[in-house]
């Protein structure tokens, strides 16, 4: 039971408060390292949490850092501590939030939390209201846990993981305010994977969804590690969480691939759905 003032809870994206005439969106991601280089990991986890924004059509407003370092030397503490706020205060401040506060310590792991709070005009989008007939969009590859799970091995091409970090590195500020006015219901794919956050979608808004394994897009790579058996160490989590078929079990596979920073799954009436498909294609 949530008191009255908020309006949405944990099944979706973010939290929504109202605090007077002011609908409040807040949301927290916590990642632990994909990536040893501090600048283009923190540049990757705060698109990683600004997307649970995005996808409700909020405008993020503010955010808090939480940081947690390996044991270095203090020079050495100061540099990555300088690379990390200015790659998150990039990625922030173009998005339209500033950071406010934070808190620093050291662990066994270099990780990067960002709470953020953002506000919303009009009415939030949300896993509800995803209608039959409805077509989806996604704007992302399937396959970042994957291609990491190899690199973790050594098994991974060079290329591939620079083509993936180069597209997780990059805002999709303007695909979602693309998508935004149009969509019925939108979410970031991450943690749960493509199986996960669709079947999350279609229990809310009380419709099943189809997808054809032929028209999604994967990252350079993916579908030959999946093919010998590359997981994530959440996959066989994400896969019997959902109760679903899938017709290849190597491209079906990678539907419970968790994602880092991944793309928007929105549905929305077909009949927009190829112009923005289009849009969404020109910006990249």
């Amino acid at each position: 039971t949530l008191p009255d003032d908020i309006v949405a809870g944990p099944g979706d994206d973010a939290a929504l408060v109202r605090i007077g005439a002011t609908l409040q969106a807040q949301t927290v991601d916590h990642l632990t390292a994909v990536w040893d280089d501090p600048w283009l990991f923190a540049r990757i986890a705060a698109i990683h949490a600004l997307g649970d924004l995005w996808s409700m059509g909020a405008r993020p407003r503010t955010a808090l850092l939480q940081v947690t370092l390996p044991e270095m030397t203090a020079a050495l503490q100061t540099r990555w501590l300088t690379e990390i706020m200015e790659a998150a205060t990039d990625i922030l401040t173009e998005s339209g939030a500033a950071i406010v506060g934070g808190h620093t310590t050291q662990g066994a792991a270099f990780s990067l939390g960002l709470a953020l709070t953002g506000t919303v005009e009009g009415a939030p989008l949300t896993l509800k209201g995803a209608r039959p007939g409805d077509a989806l969009i996604l704007t992302r590859p399937l396959g970042s846990g994957t291609l990491f799970a190899a690199e973790m091995a050594g098994k991974a091409r060079g290329p591939d993981i620079a083509e993936m970090l180069a597209t997780l590195a990059t805002s999709q500020a303007d695909a979602a305010a693309r998508l935004a006015p149009h969509a019925h219901a939108m979410t970031d794919v991450t943690g749960f994977g493509l199986a996960g956050h669709a079947a999350r979608m279609a229990r809310a808004s009380g419709v099943s969804i189809k997808i054809d394994l032929d028209e999604v897009p994967l990252f350079p790579g993916a579908e030959a590690l999946a093919a010998d058996g590359i997981r994530s160490s959440l996959w066989a989590a994400n896969q019997s969480a959902v109760k679903g078929t899938v017709s290849s079990e190597t491209r079906g596979a990678l539907l419970f691939d968790p994602q880092t920073a991944g793309g928007f799954l929105a549905a929305l009436d077909p009949d927009v759905a190829a112009d923005l498909t289009a849009q969404l294609q020109d910006l990249g």
